[in-house]
């Protein structure tokens, strides 16, 4: 059976079947011709011989075109299933980069989007401002709730970052830099404009309980190296983290200086500059940072004299000599605890009316709601 897919194999003209033919050109030319003029003659004689000459030829070509158009079909098929299979797999790589791209908990970018566009930043010196966040009390969640728990906390943390970037720059970048710890690049932004948006997005109600806490530092690059603002932002972030909940806009004095690798500063110039603001610390708390002027402090250093010479007048004289090991139950307990919060909330409000302006400084800074002076 003959194939109609296989051009090589396409019927040949045997040698009967061509004497078949040429018999045929020969009888068919001269007796046409000698029908026509009643004689043979040599035109018709020439047409007989082109004709047994040019037959062979068509033939072939017919042959030759019929396989080159097979082909040509068989290698634009071949073709055609290449690109294909090229486009699968672009559009594959292409689903494995943006996964790669792409934190799978919180749908955010990972760093490597950061610090393309801290490259972008660098290369052509435009100004961007740079956050560092760190969630505050994840590993309290875990312990009360389970890893799920903390999930959906850095979850609400990484939304409340995203609002934040998008009410200053729609080009802003948020990205998770990896655990509890996130970055925001927001180009030609001033870094207090963002510090206050991020404020204003976690004091929003919480749909869930606890409300998303974070501890962030930021700073700007005013068209200098972005990563050193990205290092600066990181020391901020760290004094926000001691002081406790805290958006902070980086200060070389108050945070230090980075290092020209971005290592953080051992010593700051305020640790040399003692008296500039007042720090409670605790290592069972949160760290409570309280910004006053001299005359406050002189206030708050007078309140806590008070205090001691009430406690004096009610405990008596503390024990000396030997006896000294039992002079721990005569001490206040000043820890800002939640019960010593409370305890401090009476104390303020109790003295709010000799120290109005001063009580409302401190409520704030404890986070307590101030009285009525």
């Amino acid at each position: 059976m003959l194939s109609p897919h296989r051009l090589d194999r396409q019927p040949r003209l045997t040698r009967a079947g061509m004497l078949i033919v040429i018999s045929s050109i020969i009888t068919a030319g001269p007796a046409g011709a000698f029908a026509a003029t009643g004689r043979f003659t040599a035109a018709a004689v020439a047409a007989v011989i082109t004709g047994m000459v040019a037959l062979p030829g068509a033939v072939t070509l017919v042959r030759l075109a019929r396989h080159h158009q097979h082909r040509w079909r068989t290698d634009f098929e071949r073709l055609r299933a290449s690109l294909a299979a090229a486009a699968d797999r672009e559009n594959s790589l292409r689903r494995e980069l943006a996964a790669a791209l792409t934190d799978p908990l919180t749908g955010l970018p990972t760093r490597a989007v950061v610090e393309r566009a801290l490259a972008t930043a660098a290369e052509h010196r435009a100004p961007v401002a740079v956050a560092v966040a760190d969630a505050d009390g994840l590993h309290q969640v875990n312990d009360d709730g389970g890893h799920a728990a903390g999930d959906r906390y850095l979850t609400a943390i990484a939304d409340r970052l995203s609002a934040a970037a998008a009410a200053v720059r729609a080009d802003a970048v948020v990205a998770r830099a990896g655990g509890d710890e996130f970055v925001i690049v927001a180009p030609h932004t001033d870094p207090a404009v963002l510090a206050d948006a991020i404020r204003a997005a976690f004091t929003a109600p919480a749909a869930d309980e606890p409300a998303p806490r974070a501890s962030v530092g930021v700073a700007a690059s005013n068209g200098s190296d972005p990563r050193y603002a990205l290092a600066q932002a990181d020391a901020a972030m760290y004094i926000a983290k001691r002081a406790g909940n805290q958006t902070l806009v980086y200060e070389p004095d108050r945070d230090g200086i980075p290092q020209a690798d971005g290592t953080r500063a051992q010593v700051r110039r305020r640790d040399l500059k003692p008296g500039r603001d007042i720090v409670l610390i605790d290592s069972s708390v949160p760290r409570v940072r309280i910004l006053c002027s001299g005359a406050d402090a002189a206030a708050i250093v007078n309140a806590l004299r008070t205090a001691q010479e009430r406690w004096a007048a009610i405990a008596g004289p503390a024990p000396t000599g030997s006896g000294a090991a039992g002079a721990a139950d005569q001490t206040i307990d000043v820890t800002p605890t939640a019960a010593g919060i409370d305890r401090i909330r009476v104390v303020a409000q109790a003295e709010m009316a000799r120290y109005a302006t001063l009580a409302d400084a401190i409520a704030d800074a404890l986070d307590m709601p101030g009285g009525e002076s």
